[in-house]
């Protein structure tokens, strides 16, 4: 008979491997991205949609110029996400070890 065995860490065990922030940043810049480009397309097939409207104007200011929105969301996306993973990692990491 076969055994189960998990690589995974029991309660009270610790923290076998950190998460690793360069992985985490990018993983949530793919993310965020990738949404916003969703929404961003999804408010031209559904300009009456609040919800991509939303999500576009959260990262986006510049409602003038589609391609500067466009760029400026992008950008944004990938700043909020490397923001989230420069704050959550190491609190992730240290709460971990306990």
């Amino acid at each position: 008979m076969a055994t189960l065995a998990s690589g995974r860490a029991s309660a009270g065990m610790g923290l076998k491997t950190p998460l690793n922030l360069v992985a985490t940043g990018w993983g949530l810049t793919s993310a965020l991205v990738g949404l916003f480009i969703l929404c961003f397309a999804l408010s031209f097939a559904w300009p009456a949609g609040g919800g991509s409207h939303a999500w576009v104007r959260l990262f986006a200011s510049q409602p003038d110029s589609l391609t500067r929105m466009f760029v400026e969301g992008v950008l944004g996306c990938a700043a909020a996400a490397w923001v989230a993973a420069a704050l959550f990692v190491p609190v992730y990491n240290r709460l971990a070890e306990r």
